[in-house]
């Protein structure tokens, strides 16, 4: 594959280089310290001399990547990756500093030194002081925004670790292959009951199923099915097995009827799953009466499907009355 990488002049690299080399032997004497005050493994954080010089690669190329390509991926995702799980160390480094007053030779507030030192509002230092513990404990690698754990920092508070964990792992399995949103966090934690009404941490994802199913956390819901492949349509004088031709309209209309059929199986079938793992349970517990009412509709609408897709013999089938 042609280079379309641009050269950058001799001068620039290879300052650069010292820049770059002065500040690694600092960071690299800076680190055994910390590591040894904090347990913090800060040795190894990607440079920016260790990243390849910007380069533009046209559009019109689509062969895949070689290998200094997926050398260069690799090293921007790990220094991506770090500037995300840094905003979690962030976030604990000023919870030190605030907590153990580490500011005060020199500051006479823990506002004053974020705004002279950071350029930080004490607002935003609050914030990550608050995001810092629960996205540290759904996902201790990093892989957690500030956002996303700015919305669980209410949840831990109030129903603590295991529940946090569990409320983040549930809204992960109903969003499947879609990505996990800040929004979608709030939204999950609005429909929980109150504290004392979780028996067990595992409750919350049959509570966030049921919020979902009903329709009160459309984040959470199902992908919408994909469309049905239409049926080739036959020939409009081609005999059937009774005798009768049928016509283009009713050879469109049954292809139709069965996408029909197939989207209600499927709806179907998740509602089968959704109710299943002591979401019944769950339900009575937190609201006896709304549960009840909930159970028997469902059972009733079972009932009418049934009665609706049984093998009628004639016209003249009385109308479901369940």
């Amino acid at each position: 594959m042609p280079s379309t990488r641009s050269a950058e002049p001799d001068d620039v690299d290879k300052g650069e280089e010292l820049e770059a080399g002065a500040g690694e032997a600092a960071a690299a004497q800076s680190a055994g310290v910390v590591a040894t005050l904090t347990g913090a493994d800060v040795s190894t954080p990607v440079t920016v001399a260790q990243l390849p010089t910007p380069y533009d690669v046209a559009e019109t190329v689509t062969s895949p990547l070689d290998d200094e390509e997926r050398a260069h991926l690799a090293v921007c995702e790990q220094a991506l990756h770090g500037f995300r799980k840094s905003v979690i160390v962030a976030g604990k480094a000023l919870d030190i500093i605030n907590r153990a007053r580490l500011y005060r030779e020199t500051h006479a507030t823990f506002a004053d030194y974020v705004d002279e030192v950071w350029e930080m509002k004490r607002a935003h230092a609050y914030r990550m002081i608050e995001g810092w513990r629960p996205a540290a404990l759904v996902s201790p690698i990093g892989d957690i925004n500030e956002a996303q754990a700015r919305e669980l920092a209410p949840t831990l508070k109030e129903y603590g670790p295991e529940v946090t964990v569990a409320l983040y792992r549930g809204v992960q399995e109903l969003r499947g292959d879609r990505k996990v949103t800040a929004a979608d966090l709030a939204e999950a934690r609005a429909v929980l009951p109150p504290a004392g009404h979780l028996a067990r941490p595992d409750q919350v994802r049959d509570v966030l199923t049921v919020a979902a199913a009903e329709g009160r956390v459309p984040r959470l819901a199902p992908a919408e099915p994909q469309p049905q492949p239409q049926v080739p349509a036959q020939a409009s004088d081609e005999a059937q097995p009774d005798g009768g031709d049928i016509g283009q309209g009713e050879l469109d209309e049954g292809a139709e009827a069965i996408g029909t059929m197939e989207r209600a199986l499927a709806q179907q079938r998740q509602i089968y799953d959704a109710v299943g793992g002591g979401v019944l349970a769950a339900a009575l517990l937190y609201d006896p009466g709304r549960g009840e009412r909930l159970r028997h509709e469902l059972r009733q609408y079972a009932n009418r499907t049934a009665h609706r897709m049984r093998d009628r013999t004639d016209e003249d089938a009385a109308t479901p009355g369940v």
